[in-house]
């Protein structure tokens, strides 16, 4: 009788080595897992922050360059129409147009 109690005791142990060998592997496998979600986490977390940063690069305002340009193409425009109706000499009309280009 005490062959068979020794044979359950064997039995038992290697029952209980086993099963903390599945716990062992199937809680390195649940921190792999784990790992790869984390990853993944922070991968969409960027992606997030990255289409977040182009929204708002977007939504600012552009310095307007060519609104100056125009300013000053209008402002050019005007003074040669005054000089087409004779209110400006051409000296007058020369040293505004020097003054106007001089601001570009």
């Amino acid at each position: 009788m005490w062959y068979i109690i020794e044979i359950m005791r064997g039995r038992w142990a290697s029952a209980a080595i086993g099963a903390g060998v599945a716990r062992r592997r199937a809680g390195a496998e649940m921190e792999q897992q784990d790992a790869a979600h984390q990853r993944e986490m922070d991968q969409l977390k960027a992606d997030q922050q990255r289409q977040i940063d182009e929204l708002k690069q977007q939504q600012q305002p552009k310095p307007q360059q060519s609104s100056g340009q125009e300013d000053v193409t209008q402002k050019l425009q005007k003074l040669a129409d005054l000089k087409k109706q004779g209110i400006l000499s051409d000296e007058e009309f020369q040293k505004l147009k020097m003054e106007l280009l001089a601001k570009l």
